[in-house]
């Protein structure tokens, strides 16, 4: 007997673009920011330019992950941010199932995408590849203080962000990126002086080379 999946974020399915995912090398987790869709989102990896790269988009319900600011305090955005965090959570076991290790998956997202990427690997550490944050951080109001992953973020991130973005302060994407700094993470952070809430070219840069960083071959010394 089958059963229904109560978690909304996941009625929609996922959308994938770029390489099949059976030819694929690299596969990311595309998180959208809110009230935008899945071809709105998919506009960065197509930026991006890379062959062998499939972008796997969930979308969430009325395509806002959580209510309110990601700076509120937890439970108001509750019980949608868990629900968020799972969606992430089943995408990447569905990935697993087509064959990529943690390693060959990378979490990248705008805005609300860049603060449930981060919020979600932060919490629920693993050897992933990569992560990269376009305008976002960790969760919690002003006073919060994240307590030391589970386990090391052995793996490259990328945060960017505005120095005049008013819906996401620079002290606080700042103190996000030191976060994972202190937890392992290979952390680029760069800030953009002006600019208005989106993706700069820049940045899609800076993602170009995570993501090519991660297509060539390991080498291993013997």
């Amino acid at each position: 007997m089958s059963t229904i999946d109560p978690n909304p974020h996941k009625e929609h399915g996922l959308e994938i673009y770029g390489a099949p995912l059976n030819q694929a090398k690299l596969a990311v987790v595309l998180l959208h920011g809110r009230r935008q869709s899945a071809q709105d989102a998919y506009k960065n990896g197509e930026a991006i330019g890379l062959a062998d790269v499939a972008y796997i988009l969930p979308i969430a319900k009325d395509r806002t992950w959580y209510p309110h600011s990601f700076m509120a305090p937890l439970e108001s955005n509750q019980p949608s941010l868990d629900q968020a965090l799972d969606c992430v959570e089943a995408t990447i076991e569905e990935l697993r199932g087509y064959g990529f290790a943690d390693s060959r998956i990378v979490l990248m997202g705008f805005s609300q995408g860049a603060c449930l990427a981060a919020e979600f690997i932060y919490r629920r550490p693993r050897p992933i590849g990569g992560l990269i944050a376009f305008s976002g951080g960790l969760f919690g109001p002003d006073e919060a203080a994240w307590g030391a992953p589970s386990a090391a973020l052995d793996f490259p991130a990328f945060f960017g962000t505005s120095d005049s973005d008013s819906w996401m302060p620079l002290e606080r994407i700042e103190r996000s990126a030191e976060a994972f700094r202190r937890a392992g993470a290979e952390v680029d952070f760069r800030v953009y002086p002006d600019m208005p809430h989106h993706v700069c070219a820049d940045e899609i840069d800076a993602a170009r080379d995570l993501l090519s960083a991660l297509l060539q071959p390991q080498t291993s010394l013997s």
